[in-house]
């Protein structure tokens, strides 16, 4: 039998790291690469090569259909930065900002309402995240009647006195703000869950402590929960 030979210090100890292991390691660099090779094929495939053709295409006047595209230079560009209707995007986008900005404060609000022993909290829990459960088609389809001319939203205004027709969804100045209200009401909820769990990863001694030093709800919030999500 053919004696395997190891390579290890005088005492037995850790091996050596020989000229023969270190020409090894030298020869078989690239085989971490070999694990990112699939993942990095899809992230060029998918996401650099598309950015790269969407760069070139900034420089032409292709529509996106016609087989023919002509290069423009920086005209493009020239347009988008001398053009002041192109820049009411951002107010658009503005308004979903605040929808946004007002989803998660009032999502805050309720995990942080909810985190402590009120009454029927389970209840009210479910209630704000059954929205999210709900398939996007049949949002669309309640909504729709919701935000008809003399549909839900126009009765409900009309018991508080504003009276009228008013196209939600027809009038420029109306639809953006109705559809951010829609995303407000439908993904609280999930916002919710997700600052439940980080409030409910406190430890409860510090909420004990702060009690036995007199802080009350307000300032168990700024100095405990705010900080600690």
């Amino acid at each position: 039998m053919t004696a395997v030979r190891k390579d290890r210090t005088a005492d037995g100890g850790t091996p050596v790291a020989t000229p023969r292991r270190k020409a090894l390691r030298r020869h078989w660099w690239f085989t971490p690469w070999l694990y990112l090779l699939v993942p990095l094929a899809f992230l060029v495939t998918f996401t650099y090569l598309p950015i790269g053709d969407m760069i070139g295409y900034s420089f032409t006047d292709w529509d996106g259909i016609s087989p023919e595209r002509n290069n423009v230079g920086f005209e493009n560009y020239t347009d988008l930065f001398t053009r002041p209707e192109l820049f009411k995007v951002f107010l658009v986008s503005g308004v979903y900002l605040v929808a946004a900005v007002l989803q998660i404060a009032l999502a805050l609000y309720f995990a942080t309402v909810l985190s402590f022993n009120t009454r029927f909290r389970n209840l009210f829990k479910g209630i704000l995240f059954f929205p999210y459960l709900i398939n996007g088609v049949a949002i669309g389809f309640v909504f729709l009647f919701f935000f008809q001319p003399h549909g839900t939203l126009d009765s409900l205004l009309s018991l508080i006195g504003v009276h009228g027709k008013h196209q939600w969804l027809g009038d420029p100045d109306l639809v953006n703000k109705s559809l951010a209200g829609v995303s407000v009401w439908r993904y609280t909820g999930l916002n919710l869950v997700l600052f439940l769990g980080a409030i409910q990863s406190i430890p409860p001694h510090l909420y004990e402590a702060a009690a036995l030093d007199g802080a009350n709800r307000w300032q168990q919030f700024r100095h405990i929960i705010a900080p600690s999500i």
